[in-house]
């Protein structure tokens, strides 16, 4: 996912617009900014998405808060439309941060895997060649995110 996010503008160039990404055969892909985190990093959304019966569904959407200084991507939720499914690994209850860490570890392993898969599936090349204004995805116009 980093690759994808520095390919296209990095950190900035994210805060500024989300990126959305097509490669032939799998869902679009979509990184967003979507605001601070309980740590006080950046919240980044990353998702893939299908549309059902009209609706854009989320498959699946995970929200890591990303603290720029060590590079750390910390889980924040994972959410997954289809089956009606909301996990949120991280949140704050007043001054308290509250962390499920099993959870946590889960969605790391997922994210690990799913980097790969996105770099196997030729979602880098298709933001490089964005980035070179060659084709495969665009940098969205920042009214068009999508609703979390």
């Amino acid at each position: 996912m980093r690759a994808i996010i520095d390919a296209l503008g990095g950190l900035d160039g994210l805060k500024r617009a989300p990126i959305s990404l097509t490669v032939p055969g799998y869902m679009p892909l979509s990184v967003e900014f979507v605001g601070a985190g309980p740590r006080g990093g950046m919240l980044i959304s990353i998702m893939h998405t299908f549309e059902q019966n009209g609706d854009l569904m989320r498959d699946p959407d995970v929200v890591v808060e990303l603290i720029p200084p060590v590079d750390w991507w910390l889980p924040i939720s994972y959410r997954q439309d289809g089956l009606g499914l909301f996990q949120e690994a991280v949140a704050r209850d007043g001054d308290r941060l509250i962390t499920h860490s099993r959870l946590v570890d889960s969605i790391k392993q997922f994210l690990g895997q799913w980097d790969r898969n996105l770099g196997e599936q030729g979602f880098v090349e298709a933001a490089r060649r964005v980035a070179s204004g060659t084709g495969g995805g665009n940098r969205a116009d920042p009214g068009d995110r999508v609703p979390h």
